[in-house]
């Protein structure tokens, strides 16, 4: 038996990734070279799709500035037929906004009430006591204290349910 003859060199993979064939994928590159080309671009962190001639940011950039001229080079790109916002702008003043925000959270958390610890030892005893009560009352009586216990446990979760919603 012959080994196997490989399949001709123009039929084999190439070794690196391929660029993607689509119309988007050709569209998406394209912005994104023009954006890398200009230097008030290139430093912010925008990602950038395409779907059906659509362009769709998403990321921050600086200043509302550079925000504008970077939505209005990419409306301006020839095969864009719309743009998808997704961009915030992380200038100095959002950030005080964040930070002030943070600040009120981590204030109204400081005066909240401590939360009341729950008493778990009361459930647990309850539980303890009706376990032992529940076999003594099977092995003296029979089925009928099972029917019972059951009554039993039953209102022993009803008053531990009412103590925990007080």
């Amino acid at each position: 038996m012959e080994p196997p003859i490989p399949p001709p060199p123009d039929r084999w993979p190439s070794p690196g990734p391929s660029p993607d064939p689509s119309p988007d994928g050709r569209l998406a590159r394209r912005i994104a070279e023009s954006l890398a080309g200009h230097d008030a671009f290139r430093r912010q962190p925008v990602a950038i799709q395409v779907q059906n001639r659509v362009a769709i940011l998403t990321g921050s950039v600086e200043s509302p500035e550079i925000y504008d001229a970077l939505a209005l080079h990419v409306r301006q790109t020839p095969g864009v037929t719309d743009l998808c916002d997704g961009l915030l702008i992380a200038d100095g003043e959002a950030r005080l906004r964040a930070a002030r925000q943070f600040g009120e959270l981590a204030a109204h958390l400081a005066v909240a009430p401590p939360h009341r610890p729950i008493r778990r030892r009361t459930r647990v005893g309850a539980v303890l006591l009706a376990l032992p009560v529940t076999v003594v009352l099977i092995e003296i009586a029979g089925w009928l204290a099972i029917l019972f216990a059951i009554g039993l446990l039953a209102l022993a979760a009803d008053l531990l349910l009412r103590r925990r919603r007080r």
